[in-house]
């Protein structure tokens, strides 16, 4: 029904010259979904070859069909498939596996605006009329065994029969949504929604952080991740599972370089407040002793010495000006008194 109604509208256009078959694109889907898990339609991972090789057509016409049923709305591709890397590849030959790459990972669904299109037509077809061929007859037992009770209403969220939402979850959940690093993905469920989910995670006391820590981690090693995935709690849910274990926070080796960085960092502030302290106590001590008497003896002292080394440095610089006089007059020929030798004979 999705490709009779939208295939003219959705996917003509997009393909241009290369369209594919009603045929086809029912045969990939069907081969697809016998990949996928059962009561849910996800998890469907076969490579183009094998559904090549299921279907009988080309690796071109099986991801022409993809690219159909993800415009028809009836099946997303929740992480695309890549090539793997050196130690990817590596690990993989340690196993046996000598894939070259990872193949994509689709869900299959009905599509929600087309689904509630066909129950609106369907509450719209009228009863037939009477006296027509058509015999309706209710199937009803003499003895009814259900009373008579008034309408229940609008149906209650599952969370409500338990007394309310987790409190630790949605404490989570509102900081996760708060986050600037959260994925927009995740404000697309109020932290009622979010709580059953995170009840775990929070009461190992999971924050934020780990809860962004943990998708990238995902997608470190997944390698993509879709912005807007079809069912976001479904798909942290998985990276939960994924992950295991809730004792283990994935920020927590970040958050303890983080704490051993800042008590460094205060360790050295407070030994630089030390020394400061220190020396503004020495300067004023310093400051203290000018004037006293301690201080007035030790500048008399210095005097006297600098007298004394006034005293030396003055006598014998004369006499060097005494020798150096008299051996400029004996060169000369003149007498040591200031008078000429020749005057004397």
């Amino acid at each position: 029904m999705a490709y009779d109604l939208r295939y003219d509208t959705h996917v003509r256009p997009v393909l241009g010259s290369n369209q594919v078959s009603r045929t086809a694109v029912l045969k990939v889907a069907e081969a697809r979904a016998r990949y996928a898990e059962y009561g849910t339609g996800r998890g469907s991972r076969p490579s183009n070859e094998r559904l090549a090789a299921d279907t009988g057509y080309s690796v071109r016409t099986v991801q022409r069909a993809d690219v159909a049923l993800r415009l028809l709305g009836v099946a997303t591709e929740v992480l695309r498939g890549r090539q793997r890397t050196r130690t990817e590849r590596l690990a993989s030959w340690r196993v046996g596996d000598r894939g070259r790459g990872w193949a994509s990972v689709w869900a299959l669904h009905d599509d929600a605006e087309l689904a509630r299109h066909v129950a609106n037509q369907t509450l719209k077809l009228s009863p037939h009329p009477g006296g027509s061929s058509v015999r309706s007859s209710s199937s009803r037992r003499k003895v009814v065994t259900t009373g008579r009770r008034r309408p229940t209403g609008v149906e209650k969220p599952a969370w409500r029969s338990g007394g309310g939402p987790d409190p630790g979850g949605t404490r989570l959940a509102v900081a996760w949504r708060a986050d600037r690093d959260s994925p927009r993905w995740a404000h697309r469920y109020t932290p009622q929604a979010w709580a059953r989910l995170l009840a775990g995670p929070a009461q190992h006391r999971w924050t934020a952080r780990d809860l962004n820590a943990l998708v990238r981690d995902w997608i470190g090693v997944k390698g993509t991740l879709p912005d807007s995935p079809h069912r976001p709690i479904g798909l942290l849910g998985a990276m939960l599972a994924w992950h295991g274990d809730d004792t283990a926070r994935p920020a927590a080796l970040d958050d303890a370089r983080e704490a051993e960085e800042l008590a460094a960092a205060r360790a050295r502030i407070a030994a630089a407040r030390t020394d400061h302290a220190r020396a503004v106590a020495a300067r004023a001590a310093g400051r203290g002793a000018v004037g006293g008497p301690g201080h007035t003896a030790a500048r008399e002292v210095a005097a006297s010495i600098a007298a004394r080394a006034l005293v030396r440095r003055t006598q014998t610089v004369a006499a060097d000006t005494a020798r150096h006089d008299a051996a400029v007059r004996a060169a000369r020929g003149l007498h040591p008194d200031g008078g000429n030798t020749d005057q004397h004979r």
